[in-house]
């Protein structure tokens, strides 16, 4: 995105001119001992349309190289990562779970007891069309010999575009591929659903827990919820909280789900941006075995994740973590192929603390 100036006032003041990429100073309050192994920001304004440079990345290549990757340029001036993904593009891994993809990636390095906050805008052209199925645009992954669990952060679509999925796997057993016992354990989840023009927060699951329904802490009464009527019979509330069916003298179902409490500060509505329209996500992350981790999100200033609690709690081989930008998704299962999806990157930066990731996006 075309900037030209920021001024940073923290314990020292320095001025920056942003231009392609470039390195940023960590602030002298950043406990070096937990600073993030990258600190950079890059908004592409140095790169060639037509063409891209990636050397200070890596490429998620399995056979497709700068294919999918592009420099455009808005009417503006500005100028942005397009990136691409066709069916069949770097196809991968197995029968069982065939993928395709096209992304770039942070170089590895190990992060257990870093805090790390990176951001990003993005854009979803015009013409993008949305697929009834799994789409990743970014993924923050612990990797490990012969990983087969899921990042400890993915942003996702599903249902053609209906549903919003954020959160991923805190530990396991790197090298087991999903099974129910462990996703209860290690997983932690937000999702959305998209409600004429609004995204509303429907379901949380943090580490130890089932997925819990967010509308049960809507309600006065604490009801159980649409998904146990049949077993309950007590009651049944909208994404709204507001009730849809009601036994007459039903009995109180008690106190309100644990989770409740920790939601107050999420923001449980949001607006959906429009094709075309770009957005932006700040995302803080800290890799520990203890309660101190956390994974944090936020759209547009918006808080829309803010689990606090373990976030590695492994078995296996730990050799780095990334971040990859781009789209990932499954290949359609018929054969035929999904249809091409073009998504827009801009201003990517990855910084120590949320302070500093502020005054490059705000």
């Amino acid at each position: 995105m075309k900037k030209v100036l920021l001024s940073f006032f923290l314990i020292f003041s320095f001025s920056i001119t942003a231009y392609g990429w470039e390195k940023v100073p960590i602030p002298d309050y950043v406990n070096k001992k937990t600073k993030s192994p990258w600190n950079f920001f890059d908004d592409f304004e140095d790169q060639k349309l037509g063409k891209v440079n990636l050397k200070k990345y890596e490429i998620n290549n399995k056979g497709k190289g700068n294919k999918p990757f592009k420099i455009k340029q808005d009417t503006d001036g500005n100028k942005f990562l397009e990136i691409t993904v066709k069916h069949g593009w770097n196809k991968c891994c197995g029968s069982w779970n065939n993928t395709e993809r096209a992304e770039f990636q942070v170089k590895g390095k190990k992060t257990l007891n870093k805090e790390i906050w990176y951001g990003f805008k993005v854009r979803l052209p015009k013409d993008f069309n949305h697929i009834n199925d799994r789409v990743l645009i970014n993924q923050f992954k612990n990797n490990f010999d012969n990983m087969k669990k899921s990042p400890l952060l993915g942003i996702r679509f599903y249902e053609n575009g209906n549903k919003l999925d954020l959160g991923g796997d805190t530990g396991g057993r790197a090298t087991i591929k999903w099974n129910k016992k462990e996703h209860k354990k290690h997983a932690i989840r937000y999702q959305y659903l998209k409600v004429n023009d609004s995204w509303v927060l429907n379901k949380i699951k943090e580490r130890d827990t089932d997925y819990g329904n967010v509308s049960t802490c809507n309600n006065e009464n604490n009801c159980s919820g649409c998904e146990e009527y049949f077993t309950r019979g007590i009651c049944c509330y909208d994404l709204d909280g507001k009730p849809i069916w009601k036994k007459k003298g039903y009995l109180n179902s008690g106190e309100k789900p644990s989770f409740c409490n920790k939601i107050k500060k999420i923001k449980k509505k949001i607006e959906v941006n429009e094709l075309g329209k770009w957005t932006t996500f700040k995302i803080g992350i800290k890799n520990s075995k203890k309660e101190d981790g956390y994974v944090k999100v936020y759209k547009d200033n918006n808080l829309i994740m803010n689990y606090n609690g373990i976030t590695f709690d492994w078995k296996g081989n730990y050799y780095s973590s990334l971040i990859r930008i781009g789209l990932y998704r499954n290949s359609d299962p018929n054969g035929t192929g999904y249809p091409d999806q073009s998504i827009h990157f801009d201003d990517f930066i990855v910084v120590s603390d949320k302070k500093t990731l502020d005054k490059y996006l705000n």
